[in-house]
């Protein structure tokens, strides 16, 4: 079975404030009202229905965010869970505070979307058998939150390190770094379908919206004869992938972030030509839609 999934983490800025230690107070909600409705349109355009994964408590804190969530439903894409506020340490938390992220995000959404949201990605990719638990009891079936990347795991870890040195404190963790050896394709976990992050074969780079920016039409033209060997191509890109510095109104102390470094005209250019070809290619559908086929055939 051939294919693919694209789908959307709704991580808004003061989220990426947080991560910079920086101060979250002035963040805007461009991600929602820029970002995600430009992921909209192009995915309407080219007909694909995609998976967006939504922090839940975005819906209450922003009314517009929650208008956008409702039409991206209308228009055939799948919510899923990124929990309810986004805690960087979810995996470390206590079971109490665990339950209230995964059922309370899952309760908020499910109202929104008008059927029971079933897939869930954590924060920061990280993932415990713990957490895995959980999430069964709390009535998912999918996951989506393995990333295994050494390349991409080794440059958080040096990131983070950097910013310690500086005396800069952030929010974002580090996983165990068995992640980076965990298997590339579907599985089924405690009952749970694990539908990891893709990577490209043998050396394990990552392939996510940020790396596409990165490697524009011409990088991607060597990569698409590797991805022709996967399977299953689960492309994640984040909301802030389609937002742009100027016309935005981001402040420029983001420039930290890759994806704000490319004018929105490329990443337009190029997010169409991917797309297009896992359409054609692979065929494209939600992660909802795709787990039950892919955990049947790697039980």
């Amino acid at each position: 079975m051939r294919a693919a999934a694209i789908n959307v983490d709704i991580d808004s800025l003061h989220l990426y404030y947080r991560i910079h230690g920086l101060d979250e107070a002035t963040a805007t909600n461009a991600v929602w009202e820029r970002g995600v409705v430009r992921f909209a349109e192009l995915f309407d355009a080219l007909g694909i229905s995609a998976t967006f994964f939504v922090v839940a408590s975005d819906l209450e804190r922003w009314p517009a965010a929650a208008a956008i969530a409702k039409d991206l439903v209308r228009a055939g894409h799948e919510l899923a869970s990124h929990s309810l506020t986004h805690p960087y340490d979810l995996v470390r938390q206590h079971d109490r505070a665990l339950r209230a992220e995964l059922e309370q995000s899952r309760a908020i959404l499910s109202e929104v979307r008008g059927s029971a949201v079933t897939g869930f990605r954590a924060p920061g990719y990280t993932m415990t058998p713990r957490v895995l638990r959980l999430l069964r009891e709390a009535g998912y079936s999918y996951d989506s939150s393995i990333f295994p990347s050494p390349p991409y795991y080794l440059a958080k870890l040096a990131v983070l390190a950097a910013m310690a040195v500086r005396g800069k404190k952030s929010h974002s963790i580090v996983g165990p770094p068995s992640v980076m050896w965990e298997d590339r394709l579907p599985s089924v976990r405690d009952g749970i379908v694990e539908l990891p992050v893709t990577v490209l074969p043998v050396v394990r780079a990552p392939f996510i919206g940020t790396t596409v920016l990165m490697m524009k039409q011409r990088g991607y033209s060597l990569v698409r004869r590797v991805l022709g060997a996967v399977p299953f191509v689960n492309l994640e890109l984040h909301g802030i992938d389609l937002c742009d510095l100027q016309l935005d109104g981001i402040d420029p102390v983001l420039l930290k972030q890759p994806d704000l470094r490319v004018p929105l005209v490329e990443k337009l250019a190029i997010f169409r030509e991917v797309f297009s070809d896992l359409r054609d290619r692979w065929g494209v559908d939600t992660l909802e839609r795709l787990a039950p086929q892919l955990g049947r055939r790697a039980a």
